[in-house]
This record gives C-alpha cells, structure tokens and sequence, in this order.
C-alpha cells in the first residue's frame, strides 16, 4: 500500500494544542492505513517554515509552498512582493505550487485585486518552473477560467483543491489540464451535486484529500480532521462509482504521485 492523501494542512497551529491528536499519532494512524505521502498545502512564508520543520521529523510530509487568497487578504503590497520573491527562491524545494487562486466570499472579496494580482504572479512562477499548482477556487469559477485560460497552465499540469461543484464545473477544469481533488465533505448527506459530478469523473481525473484539520466526513463533525479519512472518501466513491474502495486507493494515489513525481 502506498497511498497519498494529496492535500492536508499538518503545520496547523490547531494542532499544537490538540490532546486526543497530536501529529506524531496521526502520522502513525496514517501510515498504519498505507497512506505513506502527506502532502502539504502551503499559506504563507510562516506556514512554509512550519511545514519544514515537520518533514525533518516525518518523512512522509512532503511540503508544499504557495500564498493562499486568505494569506493574500491579510498582507499588503509590499509583504506580497517579498513573499513571492521568497517563493521563487524555494521552488527547487517543491513538488507544486500552491496553494494559489481565489476566494471571492463577502469576507474576501474586497481584496479581489490583489488576489488575482497574486494568482497570476504564481501562476507564472509555476510555468517558468514547470511545477504542477494546488488551486484554491471558492465562488469564482468563471473568473479563475478566464485568468487560467488566458495564462495557461504549466505543462506538470495540477489540481483544484477540495472540489465542492458540479460535473459541469468539474469538466470546465478537467479540459484545462486539471485534476479534481475531494475531501470529507463528499460523504456529508446534503453533497448531492458534488456526489453527482464525482459518480460522473473518470478515476484517472480524481485525487484525495483529508484538509486536515478542516472539512471534515460526518464521522468526525466537532473534531480536527484527519489524514486518515481519505479511506472514507474513498469508499464513498466507490459506492458511487460500484467499485472496491481499493480501487479507488490505489487509481487515485497513483495519479497523486505521477502528477507530483513522488
């Protein structure tokens, strides 16, 4: 078993003071389960630190850099332009970029500018290194398909980070180039139009993903998320697809580890 959970976020701070979960624990819950590759998504020059501190203790996080929208919406200019300087610095370091794009909430939205100033910014690092990107894209599908149209992608391809749409907006992605990643709240009851477009998806277009601590299945409502629920993922796939949930495993962790070279 060699498994990937494609997308997490293990350098928390929620995790510092969780009794019941520390990291060492869900590591080792992880890789009990086969998922031996914790990949990371990256928020902030601080988080990226955070991060590369746990892969000298844990080998199988793999660490991922990128300005999240909600990064971008709590720094300025300047602190922007620093950052991404910082982030061409590290490429050489990373197996993708990201993650990157918009989140176009009431709560974020007055930065729009500079999240897509920010987006593109990344966008292009990505191709001039050829590094796949990790796509944060919350209520702005039509307006990250123009930008991603007209920028391109880089030829390493990527994914859209916790998929929650409908097979048409699966499609529009998967015909860019993009993989789509699902999470925990595909097994939530009320997931109908997203259980739709997943029964719909080839397998060779999907990953999964925990987003540790966050979005977590029903089995774990009121707790931290965990790496190791991407097994619940996965069999809820299955029953939609009518397939083993080994399957679904073993399909999705090898696109995982062809797109990111792991």
């Amino acid at each position: 078993m060699n498994f990937v959970d494609i997308h997490s976020h293990l350098a928390d701070p929620r995790f510092d003071s969780e009794q019941d979960s520390c990291r060492s624990e869900l590591v080792q819950e992880a890789l009990q389960a086969g998922i031996t590759f914790l990949v990371q998504g990256g928020l902030g020059p601080e988080d990226w630190l955070r991060q590369e501190a746990l892969a000298k203790k844990f080998p199988t996080i793999i660490p991922v850099f990128g300005l999240h929208p909600y990064w971008v919406k709590e720094h300025s200019d300047d602190e922007c332009e620093q950052a991404l300087n910082q982030l061409a610095k590290a490429q050489l370091r990373i197996p993708a970029v990201g993650e990157m794009g918009l989140d176009l909430r009431k709560e974020y939205k007055d930065c729009e500018s500079r999240q897509i100033e920010v987006f593109e910014r990344q966008l292009e690092l990505a191709s001039f290194a050829n590094k796949p990107v990790v796509l944060h894209i919350v209520r702005a599908h039509e307006e990250s398909l123009r930008i991603l149209q007209f920028w391109g992608l880089p030829k390493a391809g990527g994914f859209v980070h916790s998929f929650n749409g409908s097979i048409k907006k699966a499609n529009d992605f998967i015909l860019l180039g993009l993989k789509i990643s699902v999470g925990g709240s595909l097994c939530h009851e009320h997931s109908k139009v997203l259980q739709e477009a997943v029964a719909h998806i080839s397998l060779e277009n999907l990953l999964l993903e925990s987003d540790s601590p966050d979005q977590a299945p029903a089995s774990l409502t009121g707790r931290l998320n965990r790496p190791i629920c991407i097994l619940e993922v996965a069999a809820k796939i299955a029953e939609l697809k009518g397939l083993k949930p080994r399957e679904v495993l073993d399909r999705t962790s090898q696109n995982a580890r062809k797109l990111l070279a792991l």
